[in-house]
Parts: C-alpha cells; sequence; structure tokens
C-alpha cells in the first residue's frame, strides 16, 4: 500500500484523470502466455497505468491533433520511467513497455490492453479495444513489467 502511493503520487506530477492497476501476469489465458512467456517468466507482474484521453472531440483528438495525443504519451513515458527508475533502485528488474502505433493483424493483444485487462481496469471486447466501465475505450495506456512483490488485483 505504501508503494501504491508513492505510485500515486509521481503520476498525480504529470496528470489528474488517470488509471492504476497491478496485474499478476500468470492469469493471463494460456494463448495469450504463450504469446509472451519469456516476459512472464522474467517479469511476472504488470503494473498499468493509464490517462484519459480529453472527453471533448477525442475522435478528432487522435485523427487531427496529434499535439495532445503525443503529450499524452509524453507523461506516460515520462511517468513509467520514473516509476522504473524507482523499481530499479530498490534492487527490481523492470521494463517499461514502448507505446505502439498499430498492432498487426488483430490476432495479437497488446501487453497495455492485456495488463490493464488483467489489473481489472476494463474489459477486451471482441474488437479487441480494451473499454473502462468510467471512459469506455478513451485511455491510452502505459506498462511496466516487473518482478517486485507487489499486490495484484488479480490474486
Amino acid at each position: 500500500m505504501e508503494f501504491e502511493n508513492t505510485i500515486r503520487k509521481i503520476i498525480e506530477k504529470e496528470c489528474e484523470d488517470y488509471f492504476l492497476g497491478v496485474a499478476d501476469l500468470s492469469s493471463a489465458e494460456d494463448g495469450i502466455l504463450k504469446q509472451y512467456e519469456s516476459f512472464f517468466d522474467e517479469y511476472p507482474r504488470a503494473i498499468s497505468i493509464g490517462i484519459t484521453l480529453p472527453y471533448k472531440n477525442t475522435d478528432e483528438l487522435i485523427g487531427k491533433n496529434t499535439k495532445v495525443y503525443n503529450e499524452i504519451n509524453q507523461q506516460l513515458n515520462s511517468i513509467t520511467v520514473h516509476l522504473s527508475s524507482l523499481l530499479q533502485q530498490e534492487g527490481y528488474k523492470t521494463l517499461s513497455v514502448p507505446k505502439t502505433e498499430k498492432l498487426d493483424d488483430g490476432s495479437f493483444i497488446s501487453l497495455h490492453k492485456l495488463a490493464a485487462n488483467l489489473a481489472n481496469l476494463g474489459e477486451i471486447e471482441k474488437n479487441g479495444l480494451l473499454v473502462t466501465p468510467e471512459v469506455g475505450t478513451r485511455v491510452n495506456w502505459g506498462t511496466i513489467l516487473t518482478d517486485a512483490p507487489i499486490e495484484a488485483a488479480n490474486q
């Protein structure tokens, strides 16, 4: 709980409207475990951080106003790098997962969506989008894989 408070303080320096969860990656479905098994052996948990996209003109935001979209991605990068450094200073292994532009052909679930789903932050729909109860799909996700013994939402 103390570490979660530290994480929240770091995130809140960057943004106000966010999601935070921790996932035990071993609880992923077998097919997904096979896709990522080498990662999950080394990093059994994930910290999932989501920053809510602005409500006004969100559809236009992604297509036309990449400045705001890029600023949110920079916030996520700043947060995940800071948290990764903090965990590494404590002696834990971490891997900050970079944002990807596109998924291949839809048969691949991104680590960001998987971690957020396993941390009980949203559900992955048939179309591959992660939907949160609060704001739907209007969230950009950042993920840190780690071996730190932090309590996961799905334990």
